[in-house]
């Protein structure tokens, strides 16, 4: 239950009562970046946060206006942060009918408004094997590697928390080897891809409720491979191409 209290936490920091209506996003990585990272680029106050999807988001600030923000903004992308985002936060909460993504039953969470850059796979339980669904959205992102070969991928395999930690990091390793394979035979170099497992390490939505009862509509979501577009660096692509 520690990630839905670290949730809960997160919510009742964005509620709009602080007055606190724009977050800024320096950047988001596909794996953690050392605090130096941005100490040694000047900037100071950095906070860490990782989405539902394993996507390492560091963040700078909050702000009451807009123009506040866009000039954080500006502050990064002078220091070497091209992709720094002004994050609104009443358009998320508007987006996603709540004012967190997390109780609106989201289980994508901010990442979702990234389109195809940031997206996943699902699976049945206890299997690796790609669904209809979860090739034709391969086949997209292989289209998207073959126009653009400066892109690189991260598949990150998740399970639910059924069965053994060890199991599981098992299961969610053949889950991300079988999209990459998959993407291979369409043609994507297998040095443009890189593989992480999180198991049952990074639910996207809880297996269990507060009482302790199994919601099996919600392990569905947590039976995954997230599939992320890089840059050069590592850093998350932020556009759609």
């Amino acid at each position: 239950m520690r990630l839905f209290f670290t949730l809960l936490l997160f919510c009742f920091a964005l509620a709009p009562v602080r007055a606190q209506n724009f977050r800024v996003q320096a950047a988001a990585f596909a794996a953690p970046v050392a605090p130096a990272y941005f100490k040694d680029r000047g900037v100071e106050g950095v906070i860490g946060s990782t989405d539902a999807n394993g996507i390492y988001r560091y963040f700078v600030g909050n702000y009451a206006t807009l123009e506040e923000a866009e000039a954080a903004r500006d502050l990064l992308v002078a220091k070497g942060f091209p992709n720094a985002t002004v994050i609104d936060l009443a358009v998320q909460r508007a987006l996603y009918e709540s004012p967190c993504t997390y109780f609106a039953g989201n289980p994508m969470g901010a990442a979702s408004g990234m389109g195809m850059n940031v997206s996943s796979i699902y699976f049945e339980s206890g299997v690796a094997s790609l669904s209809a669904e979860a090739k034709q959205e391969l086949d997209r992102y292989a289209g998207l590697l073959r126009d653009y070969p400066e892109l690189k991928l991260s598949l990150t395999g998740h399970t639910d928390a059924l069965g053994n930690a060890q199991s599981n990091v098992e299961l969610a390793t053949t889950r991300a080897r079988a999209a990459r394979d998959y993407l291979i035979a369409r043609g994507v170099r297998a040095d443009r891809m890189f593989l992480n497992v999180a198991g049952e390490a990074q639910p996207a939505m809880d297996n269990q409720d507060f009482y302790g009862n199994d919601l099996p509509k919600n392990r569905r979501w947590n039976r995954r491979v997230v599939l992320a577009i890089l840059k050069e660096g590592g850093e998350i692509e932020p556009e759609n191409r």
